[in-house]
C-alpha cells in the first residue's frame, strides 16, 4: 500500500474507532494485518505510531474492561490528523 493510501486508511480507521463505527477488535485486526504484511514500513513515523495504537485498541485491563476508551481513540485520531 502506498504511503498516501496508508495514511488515508489509518485516518479512516482512527475516525471509525473514535465514532464507534468499528469495534476495537476490528481496528486491531486491521492494523495487525497491515503491520504483518510484506509491504515496506511506512516512512512517516506517525503512521507507524498510529498503527501500533490501533493494534492495541482491544487490550483489556480485566475481563470485560478495555484498557483504552473513546477519549483515547479521539485523542489518537486528533493527534494523527493534526500532524499533517
Amino acid at each position: 500500500m502506498a504511503d498516501d493510501d496508508l495514511k488515508e486508511s489509518v485516518s479512516a480507521h482512527l475516525a471509525s474507532l473514535a465514532s464507534g463505527s468499528i469495534s476495537p477488535e476490528a481496528a486491531s485486526e486491521w492494523a495487525l494485518r497491515v503491520m504483518d504484511s510484506n509491504a515496506p514500513e511506512p516512512r512517516d513515523a506517525r503512521v507507524w505510531t498510529a498503527l501500533d495504537r490501533l493494534s492495541g485498541a482491544d487490550l483489556m485491563k480485566s475481563p470485560g474492561q478495555y484498557m483504552h476508551g473513546t477519549e483515547d481513540f479521539d485523542s489518537w485520531a486528533s493527534e494523527f490528523d493534526g500532524g499533517e
